[in-house]
This record gives C-alpha cells, structure tokens and sequence, in this order.
C-alpha cells in the first residue's frame, strides 16, 4: 500500500494535498495523528505536523511499502523547478536522516513521476524545468521513498497549475513506468542533467544519483548502497564527470557489481 505524506509545515505541500483531496483522494473515516486519512484506490494520504526531512518516524507509526512526499523545492537559484528525488545522505546529516546512509530508491516510480511532469509540463506549456535531482536529505528510510516537488520560491509553490502537476504525477507515481533499464547515476550536478535526459529519451529508471560534490566521500561502502537500495536492483550505470582518481575507484566497483555503462 503506497503513501502519499502531506506536511503542515510545508506551502507547496498544503497545496498539492488540497488538490490531491478534491480531485482523487476521499475521507475514510480513520485518523492519523490529529487529521483525516484519505484513500485513493489502494494507496493512503495522510498529514504530519513534521516537516518531511525529519520524518524518521513514519516507518514505525504509518507502516507502507512506498512514501511518495509531496513537497516544495528549495534553491539559491531561483529556477522554475519540478523535480523527482529520492533520499539519504552520502555525508553528515545535515538535513534529516541519518549520516553516510541511503534510503530505498523507488526507480520506477521516480520515472513515472518524471515523464508524467514533462507530458504535463509540455501539454499546458508550464515555464518550468523538469528534473530529477541527485539523492539528498532526509527522512533515511529502510522503505522506498521519493520527493516530488514544486519549486524553488514561494512564487511556484502557490503556483496552482505547478501544484496540480506535482499532484498529477503522484498519483501517477503510485504504479510503476515499466521499463527494463533501471540504472544508478555517479557525476555531473546536482540536477542531474544527464540522467534526466537518458530518463526521458530512454525510458533509463534512475534509483541513487551521486553528485560531482561528493565525489570525495564515495567509497565501496556507500557504492554498494547505492546499488543494494535502488530497487529493483539496478544492472546499468552512467558515468558523468568526476575527478580522475574517483573515476577509476568507480569503473573498479562498476565492474565487481557488473553494471553495464550507460
């Protein structure tokens, strides 16, 4: 049973959910916490009070097999941002989570969400970039997981139609794209250029994506995350820049896991 979590500390959040409730999800008559469990065919909604990044708990209190968090995308640059992403943290825990830990990737959920933002944003001509973004902050979870997101002011995350995106592509989320090319991704920023566009052209699931700013803190440990938390497991792998001496650690690793270059 997948999961939608809506947060209360959250704009966008609100926004997706109140769409969410109007047009798919109905009350159930149980309770979470101090709100309303929703219902769309098989999959549950329900609001935290938490911010999601620090939702470590929901495992324990809200059991499920997929969380889909609907959120809002932060960044300096202000970008008109719809973004896919799973969790965890290949350093500290800066942001949630736990240190040098990945959560479960979702890849085929995370590329239906992907695909249906682009048909979305290309059908009703939306000014805004479509992306994954590379693994980061928290909850870290032993569950799949993935953020979809509006972004990255306050602007797109009161933007009505960039909300009723997010919250058509959750939804659309809750089944898996098929395909049989799950990969994960080492390199490039963190948008992920490369791999969005092989997701997108290809038909490439991406579980873990690692930035080029990591670069310094991957090690076979968090490589075999990487590979052990995509799910399904992943048989293929893109390269993007890295340094020289991490490339030659992660070709090493490539071929210990047999993973076919992308």
């Amino acid at each position: 049973m997948p999961t939608v979590v809506i947060s209360t500390k959250d704009v966008a959040s609100l926004g997706i959910g109140k769409i969410l409730m109007e047009n798919y999800f109905k009350e159930t008559g149980k309770t979470f916490g101090d709100f309303a469990v929703y219902r769309y065919r098989d999959a549950d909604l329900i609001v935290i009070d938490t911010l999601h990044i620090h939702a470590q708990w929901i495992e324990e209190r809200y059991p499920s097999d997929l969380y889909i968090f609907a959120s809002k995308h932060s960044a300096q640059k202000h970008v008109k941002t719809l973004s896919v992403h799973t969790t965890g943290n290949f350093g500290d825990a800066l942001y949630g989570g736990y240190a040098r830990t990945l959560s479960k990737a979702p890849a085929l959920h995370m590329l239906k969400a992907l695909k249906t933002l682009k048909e979305i944003r290309d059908e009703r001509d939306l000014p805004y970039d479509v992306t994954y973004e590379v693994t980061h902050h928290g909850p870290t979870l032993n569950t799949p997981v993935m953020f979809v997101e509006s972004g990255s002011t306050e602007e797109e995350w009161k933007d009505e139609k960039a909300l009723e995106a997010v919250a058509e592509a959750i939804v659309a989320a809750l089944q898996p794209e098929e395909t049989e090319k799950v990969a994960i991704g080492v390199g490039a920023g963190h948008y992920a250029p490369d791999f969005t566009r092989l997701a997108l052209k290809e038909n490439v699931a991406f579980g873990h994506m690692a930035p080029k700013y990591v670069a310094d803190l991957l090690d076979k440990a968090i490589f075999t995350q990487m590979v052990e938390k995509t799910i399904p497991r992943p048989h293929f792998i893109k390269i993007a820049s890295l340094p020289g001496e991490v490339r030659r650690k992660v070709k090493e690793w490539v071929e210990e896991f047999n993973l076919e270059p992308l």
